[in-house]
């Protein structure tokens, strides 16, 4: 390995073991998150799980791409049906793709407000408004 090479690993793993991060332009960026529960729980980006409101969560989400203002991902949209009552929490799962984007300002991190969900078998598709919580910053 050649010396400048050497000395850029070595730097990068001192650096990594003293927690602080060596992030490339890209991953320097600063990506939206998704507010992960109607009632506010908190901002991640690339959740697993997120619950947009009450009734509806989508769960197994694998995300595909995320940039600055759009994100692309599959996962389970689960639906509470409400038969024979909503607290029986019976609940319709359906696999679909999501699609990321408006970025807005929630609690001074950015987040996205919309997603358009298609579900894979019929390719119906709608789009959902995101929580979006303002505070001033």
């Amino acid at each position: 390995m050649k010396p400048h090479r050497l000395a850029a690993v070595a730097t990068a793993a001192a650096l990594t073991l003293t927690g602080i991060s060596v992030a490339g332009p890209a991953e320097a960026a600063a990506k939206p998150g998704v507010v992960v529960d109607y009632d506010y729980d908190k901002i991640k980006i690339k959740p697993k799980n997120f619950r947009p409101y009450k009734d509806v969560h989508f769960s197994n989400v694998r995300w595909s791409s995320l940039t600055r203002s759009t994100g692309y991902a599959t996962a389970v949209q689960n639906v509470n049906t409400c038969i024979p009552d909503c607290a029986a929490a019976n609940y319709e799962k359906t696999k679909v793709k999501l699609k990321f984007n408006r970025v807005r300002l929630s609690d001074c991190r950015k987040v996205f407000s919309r997603v358009k969900v298609t579900e894979v078998k019929s390719k119906k598709s709608r789009t959902l408004h995101l929580p979006v919580f303002k505070k001033s910053c």
